[in-house]
């Protein structure tokens, strides 16, 4: 294999690590970026590696400002080289720096250069050696962009605009913010921002119901799904349940709704400014307590569920829609499962696949095993001495009483107290009540981690610093670094039976 295809297939810490133990592979990397040797000395090897796997020679050696050789970020060498060559130069860009923001919080030079010049913010940006961010800061600190529009399309939309009485006639007739920018020959942003420096009262951005629905492929796959087995009546992307906040799949006569959490629309994103946008650690679960209060179950399905995992979410929507075929449990015997086969039967029927349990009961019917229920010993809370770790039933199907028969079963067989959890992003506790079960706990959301390509979601516990190597920064920071990204469920209700 090619030595940059070797590198590029390995790049993840773990797996370079074990690459840099092979010495052959580690000299030819050393060999083949022996032309830093001339600029920079104790290279680590990650270094090198960066360097070949983005193709870098000796004549395309990132430069800094000065012209010379940008400096080997060595604290984190995965970036593989910093902006500048050193301090020095540095600290220099930092003086532009100053000298640039010093004019912008000049009033009345950027009133001159904004205003009277009309330049656009880019053009400022660039002129002063900043980006435009700083920018576009310094104009609002002013209220530069309230006083008038720089940028007004042509006088139609200024003789509206600039003035109160005109501006609040067109939107209280009842059109949005584009449609009244689309008569005027103008922009959105233009006319939002007219709108409040007049002091116009406006209307919330989602109270407007959705002229095009821009849905994916595989949430239609899900809709389709659903309207095979179901044949009532299906709202998608619905607003006036939660005022304004949008459900994906909702179903009026059951009170069930659905929401295909897509993992890269729904992955948390601190540096956004709206909760909707961020996705925070409170995000799915405040929709569920929403529709709970209003006596609707909100199902949350990630993205990964419906393609992994399809036939389980299936026989999921199918159980809370009634629709799953029926066995009674009194037509069941329980027996002991052996690991291969309790293996086997969960990661085909568990959303969570197979567990490490020591006690696996399942319900037999006519021959077939069609309901698993595994115990472990608590691991979380030492007041209990075993965890109801899984139940699920053969795909398809309820069993009616399968869960309390065989718990029942296991509470003749082992003693001591049990403790379990009910995943809020689709169980509200209901079976763990109707049995005995108290509950004792609501645990807030948990995460995921979610690969750069947004396929698949993983554990978190796969992160932790002694595993990732996070010691000169937080774990989120490195999980970051390592291209992955955060992604929050609704938390877990804890069940207690003594």
């Amino acid at each position: 294999m090619e030595l940059k295809e070797l590198v590029r297939n390995n790049w993840g810490n773990n797996e370079f690590m074990a690459l840099s133990l092979n010495k052959n592979i580690k000299n030819q990397i050393i060999q083949e970026t022996s032309f830093l040797d001339k600029y920079y000395s104790k290279i680590p090897l990650r270094n090198r590696a960066y360097v070949i796997l983005n193709g870098i020679h000796e004549d395309t050696i990132p430069k800094c400002t000065c012209g010379k050789p940008s400096a080997l970020d060595v604290t984190y060498s995965i970036n593989g080289f910093r902006t500048y060559c050193g301090p020095e130069c540095s600290r220099k860009n930092k003086i532009i720096e100053k000298e640039a923001l010093k004019k912008l919080s000049d009033k009345e030079w950027l009133y001159d250069q904004r205003i009277i010049q009309q330049k656009s913010i880019e053009l400022i940006g660039k002129e002063l050696g900043v980006s435009h961010t700083p920018v576009q800061k310094w104009i609002k600190e002013h209220k530069l962009d309230e006083m008038f529009d720089a940028r007004s399309r042509n006088a139609l939309a200024a003789s509206i605009l600039k003035y109160r009485e005109k501006l609040k006639k067109f939107y209280d007739s009842g059109l949005t913010c584009e449609e009244i920018a689309e008569k005027l020959s103008s922009t959105k942003s233009t006319v939002s921002r007219w709108l409040s420096y007049h002091g116009i009262e406006t209307r919330p951005s989602n109270s407007y119901e959705r002229k095009i629905n821009r849905v994916s492929q595989q949430e239609n796959d899900l809709i389709d799904f659903i309207k095979t087995i179901y044949d009532g009546e299906i709202k998608t992307s619905n607003r006036s349940i939660l005022n304004g906040q949008e459900l994906d799949i909702y179903i009026p006569e059951k009170n069930i709704a659905i929401e295909y959490n897509g993992l890269y629309s729904h992955s948390y994103k601190p540096w956004e400014t709206k909760e909707c946008s961020i996705k925070g650690k409170n995000y799915h679960l405040n929709k569920t307590i929403k529709c709970q209060n209003q006596e609707i179950q909100l199902l949350h399905i990630f993205s990964d569920e419906w393609v992994l995992k399809r036939e389980v979410v299936k026989s999921l929507i199918q159980s809370k829609l009634n629709c799953n075929l029926k066995i009674y449990a009194r037509h069941c015997s329980v027996v002991e499962v052996d690991v291969h086969t309790k293996n086997m039967f969960l990661n085909r029927c568990h959303m969570q696949g197979e567990d490490k349990s020591l006690i696996k009961l399942g319900l037999m019917c006519d021959g077939e095993l069609v309901s698993i229920m595994t115990f472990c010993k608590a691991r979380f809370n030492r007041n209990y001495e075993w965890e109801l770790s899984r139940f699920c039933t053969k795909l398809g199907y309820n069993i009616i009483g399968g869960f309390s028969k065989l718990l029942t079963h296991f509470r003749r067989e082992y003693s001591g107290s049990i403790i379990s959890y009910a995943d809020r992003r689709y169980s509200d506790g209901g079976v763990y009540s109707k049995n005995g079960f108290q509950l004792i706990h609501i645990n807030s959301p948990s995460y995921y981690y979610v690969d750069k390509n947004y396929l698949k979601r993983h554990n978190r516990m796969k992160f932790q610093k002694k595993y990732i190597g996070s010691y000169d920064c937080t774990e989120y920071e490195k999980a970051r670094e390592m291209g992955f990204n955060k992604i929050f469920d609704c938390g877990t209700l804890a069940y207690g039976l003594t």
